[in-house]
């Protein structure tokens, strides 16, 4: 145990948590999410962006010359792109501003996958974070990523609420639903000896990739920047086509991503490895195969697509 909490306390030190998908997944997602929308839907979200408390020096101030000088629709493009990186982007501005828009709890829920089969077990009674899916008024802090959205979601919907608040509850619906469909944001790895509290989504374990460590968490949120081709596949345009999008479609997305993090992201290769370095008193550090490699890089594409279609008819 001694062990654990020491390397627990160094991946704090080292790794902060990573953004679902980083700049380009999330971007992609808005994309598509606009270009699924009428042209009269997308005039209307484009004019509520820019009633945005902060439109004029995190949207207007930062739109490319050439966006600036274009048509209407690719200006309401790059604003929903850049309304889905916004709860991002916020993070990295003044106390003020943090303190007044930034919510880092509403980033992830924390649903159980376990290291070992005894470990459910051996947890039983001790874990008392946040899993719940329901969203009660307020809007606040200590909300997951599953209750946020819903609260933001009646913010949208809200005929009384203000263009002003519309447009934040806007960037966090873009945000969430890309969140939601990277797995690592909607579970963690605990283990009774190890990772008591969790892995934290994978940031507690390091990958070896192209000769530098990153944590699990990154590698899958940086998976985007390095692909080229993130169209839809025919299959994934056959679900899409069959696809329920409403409020309680929320937790079958949910489920289904624990299941992919399950099968996919922690599958038994992976739990050995931990597990071999773990129980050598070494610091959680895997390798991914080549399988590994070309499976996550269909999930990318699959859920960013997934995503963009989902965000498209929850702001119908």
């Amino acid at each position: 145990m001694r062990f654990s909490l020491s390397a627990i306390l160094l991946g704090l030190l080292l790794h902060t948590p990573a953004h679902g998908w980083g700049d380009k997944g999330h971007r992609t997602t808005a994309a598509i999410a606009f270009d699924a929308m009428s042209a009269t839907r997308q005039q209307a979200v484009a004019a509520i962006l820019r009633e945005h408390p902060r439109y004029q020096q995190d949207f207007a101030a930062l739109m490319p010359d050439a966006v600036r000088l274009s048509d209407d629709i690719s200006q309401g493009r790059w604003l929903l792109e850049q309304a889905s990186v916004w709860p991002d982007l916020i993070q990295g501005l003044g106390d003020d501003v943090r303190r007044e828009y930034n919510r880092s709890r509403w980033h992830y829920i924390n649903l159980l996958i376990f290291l070992q089969e005894d470990d459910a077990a051996a947890l039983a009674g001790q874990l008392d974070h946040n899993m719940a899916t329901e969203f009660s008024p307020p809007l606040r802090q200590n909300l997951n990523s599953v209750q946020a959205l819903r609260g933001n979601l009646l913010v949208w919907q809200d005929e009384s609420a203000s263009d002003a608040r519309k447009a934040v509850a806007l960037c966090w619906v873009l945000h969430l639903v890309g969140d939601m469909h990277q797995p690592l944001h909607n579970v963690a790895l605990f283990s009774a000896g190890y990772f008591p509290t969790g892995d934290r989504g994978g940031n507690d374990i390091d990958v070896l990739a192209g000769g530098q460590i990153k944590t699990l968490h990154w590698w899958w949120d940086g998976l985007p920047n390095e692909m080229e081709d993130l169209a839809p596949t025919a299959r994934t345009q056959q679900t899409i086509q069959s696809d329920t999008v409403d409020d309680a479609a929320i937790d079958e997305w949910l489920h289904h991503h624990v299941r992919l993090a399950e099968m996919f992201v922690y599958p038994d290769d992976l739990k050995n490895q931990v597990l071999d370095r773990v129980i050598s008193r070494m610091s959680p550090q895997v390798e991914l195969s080549h399988e590994y490699l070309v499976q996550a890089r269909s999930i990318v594409r699959r859920q960013i697509n997934l995503a963009g279609h989902r965000i498209a008819g929850l702001l119908n």
